[in-house]
C-alpha cells in the first residue's frame, strides 16, 4: 500500500500525497450568481489521527468524484491540490484547504479505524472565558444558550413536538460558532456547515447519560421534563390563552387591527397565485427579475441576454444578489362560518410538507412541470384541520382586504379538540376540495399586502367568502326577499354577530309573518 500521508503534514510544497479519511460533514454551495445552480461540493474530512481539514470539489468535476463523496463514508484521495483557506469562520486546518481537480484520484476505503464523528468537546466555561483552543473536557452546571437556525431549528422543533419522554435529553453541536460581542459570548450553528445530533444512538450521547444519570438521576429528570415542556407550553398558551378565538365569518371584514386565532379545514389551494416567490439571499424579501444584454465573448458580434434580480427591499439597492424560491401559498381554509384565502409562509410551511420551497422547485423545474400550478405533494395539506393564528393588520383594514398571513399553525389534535370544545364549534364535513383555478379568477385584480416581513397576495375576491344569495340580490332586494318568507326579528335573534334583541315588557309581540305559499 502506498505511503498515507497524515493530514496535519499537509503543506503546499507536496503536490503528490495520499490521504485517507472520513467526510465527518458534507453540504452544498450555491452560486453567488444564480441560487438554483450548485457551485461546489464542500466537506470537512478527518484522518485517522482525528486531525481535520476543509476540502472542495466544484461542480466541474461532479462527474468525476460524486458518486465517492457521502457524508460518513471514508475514501482514499490522491493528489488534491492545496490551497489557501480563506474561509471568514475556519471550523478544521485553520491554514489549508483540499481542492479535487484533473489529477485528482479518489476510491472508497473499507478499514477506516479512526473516530465516527470526530467531536472535539469544549466545556462551557471555556467558551465564556474565550479560551476555546485550550480545553476539550465537560464542564458541570454551567449554562450557555445555543441559537438553532434552519434546518437545525426544524430538527430540534421536531424531537421536541415528538418526543414526551422524562428522559434526558442529549444534544451534541458539532462545528458551532461562536462570537463575542461586547465580551458575551453567543453561540449558534452556522449556515449548512453546523450538525446537530439530539439522543441519537452513538457512544458518545450513552456514555454521557451514563455519567449524567450516575451523579444525580432525580435532577436529570427534572431538568428534562422542564426543557421538553417549555416548546409545549409556548404552543399551549400561544393557542389557548395569549390570543383571541374568532370565527371566520367574524373576519370576513376587516374592522380592526388584531391577532386571532381560527380552526378550519384546508379545502385546496388557489391556482391563479404562485405557491412560491423568489427571495433575496440577502434580507429573504421578493426580488423581481432584471434582463440586460451583452456581447457575446465569441467575436460573433451577437447579444447574449443576461438575467439577474434586484431586491425590492431598499436596503439591498446596489447589492449583487441571488435568488432562493421560498413559500408563499394561498390555502382556502373553511370552518361552518364561511371560508377564506389564508396565505401560508415559508417557515410554517416547512413543518407541514417537510420539503423546502426550493426542493421542490427544483424538482418540479427538472421534471418540466409547470411552476406556476402547485406541485401535487402540496396537496397533502388539503382537508387537514388546523389552527392558526392570523394577523389583520392595517393594510387589510385600510384597503378591506380579508386575504391575511398565518403566522402560526399547529395539527395537534388536542389543542383542536380543546378550541372547539372551548368555543363550541361545529366543523363542516369533508367535501369536494375547492381547487380554485385561474380561469375561475381571470378578472380579478391582484394586488400585494405586506404582512410583517413576508408578502401576501390580495385578490379583490370578497364573494367567496360571503353567502350566495348576496351575490345575486342588492341590499333593498335582500330585505324584501326574506321579508317575504321568514321572521326578520327570528333571523336578528339566530345572528352569530349580534346579541338578541330583547323586547320590553310593555311592547307588543311583532306578528309573525305568514310564508307565502307558491301557486
Amino acid at each position: 500500500m502506498e505511503h498515507i500521508t497524515p493530514v496535519k503534514e499537509i503543506d503546499s510544497i507536496k503536490d503528490d500525497f495520499t490521504i485517507k479519511v472520513r467526510i465527518i460533514r458534507l453540504w452544498t454551495q450555491k452560486s453567488k450568481f444564480n441560487a438554483n445552480d450548485t457551485y461546489s461540493i464542500e466537506m470537512i474530512l478527518m484522518d485517522e489521527e482525528g486531525s481535520k481539514i476543509h476540502a472542495s470539489c466544484v461542480k466541474k468535476w461532479f462527474s468525476k468524484f460524486q458518486s465517492y463523496l457521502k457524508e460518513d463514508s471514508s475514501i482514499y484521495v490522491k493528489k488534491p491540490n492545496v490551497a489557501p483557506n480563506t474561509s471568514k469562520f475556519k471550523f478544521a486546518h485553520p491554514e489549508s484547504k483540499l481542492t479535487f481537480n484533473h489529477d485528482t484520484t479518489v476510491k472508497d476505503c473499507d478499514n477506516f479505524s479512526g473516530s465516527a464523528h470526530g467531536f472535539d468537546f469544549v466545556d462551557f466555561n471555556t467558551i465564556i472565558s474565550n479560551n476555546i483552543l485550550e480545553a476539550k473536557s465537560f464542564g458541570q452546571d454551567t449554562k450557555l444558550k445555543v441559537t438553532l437556525w434552519g434546518q437545525n431549528a426544524y430538527y430540534m422543533s421536531d424531537f421536541l413536538a415528538n418526543n414526551n419522554s422524562l428522559a434526558p435529553v442529549v444534544v451534541i453541536v458539532q462545528f458551532a460558532r461562536v462570537k463575542f460581542i461586547n465580551g458575551r459570548p453567543f453561540s449558534s450553528t452556522y449556515f449548512d456547515v453546523s450538525r446537530l445530533f439530539i439522543n441519537n444512538d452513538i457512544n458518545e450521547i450513552k456514555s454521557y447519560k451514563k455519567k449524567l444519570v450516575s451523579e444525580n438521576n432525580q435532577q436529570l429528570s427534572s431538568s428534562g421534563i422542564k426543557m421538553i415542556a417549555s416548546k409545549q407550553d409556548r404552543e399551549h398558551d400561544d393557542f389557548l390563552k395569549n390570543h383571541l378565538f374568532s370565527n371566520i365569518g367574524d373576519v370576513i371584514e376587516p374592522l380592526e387591527e388584531k391577532t386571532v386565532i381560527i380552526v378550519g379545514t384546508v379545502k385546496g389551494i388557489r391556482q391563479n397565485i404562485r405557491w412560491y416567490y423568489l427571495a433575496c439571499s440577502n434580507c429573504k424579501k421578493s426580488a423581481r427579475e432584471k434582463s440586460s444584454s451583452t456581447d457575446k465573448v465569441d467575436g460573433s458580434h451577437e447579444v447574449a441576454e443576461i438575467v439577474t434580480y434586484e431586491c425590492t427591499n431598499p436596503i439591498c439597492k446596489n447589492i449583487k444578489i441571488s435568488v432562493i424560491p421560498r413559500f408563499k401559498i394561498p390555502l382556502r381554509v373553511q370552518d361552518n362560518t364561511g371560508t377564506l384565502t389564508l396565505t401560508l409562509f415559508d417557515q410554517e410551511a416547512k413543518k407541514l410538507f417537510k420539503y423546502t420551497a426550493k426542493e421542490l422547485y427544483d424538482k418540479n423545474k427538472k421534471l418540466g412541470n409547470n411552476l406556476d400550478l402547485y406541485p401535487m405533494e402540496l396537496k397533502v395539506v388539503v382537508d387537514k384541520k388546523l389552527a392558526m393564528i392570523i394577523d389583520i393588520t392595517s393594510y387589510n383594514v385600510d384597503n378591506k382586504s380579508n386575504i391575511y398571513g398565518i403566522t402560526r399553525l399547529t395539527e395537534n389534535a388536542k389543542i383542536i379538540d380543546e378550541l372547539e370544545k372551548k368555543n363550541l364549534i361545529p366543523q363542516p364535513a369533508n367535501s369536494d376540495s375547492l381547487m380554485i383555478g385561474s380561469s375561475d379568477i381571470a378578472s380579478q385584480e391582484t394586488k400585494v399586502l405586506k404582512t410583517g416581513e413576508n408578502l401576501t397576495p390580495s385578490a379583490i375576491d370578497k364573494s367567496t367568502a360571503t353567502s350566495p344569495i348576496k351575490l345575486i340580490s342588492t341590499p333593498n332586494e335582500l330585505k324584501r326577499n326574506l321579508a317575504t318568507s321568514i321572521d326578520l326579528d327570528e333571523m336578528e335573534n339566530l345572528s352569530t354577530s349580534k346579541s338578541a334583541r330583547l323586547s320590553p315588557p310593555d311592547e307588543q309581540p311583532t306578528p309573525l309573518l305568514v310564508p307565502k305559499k307558491e301557486k
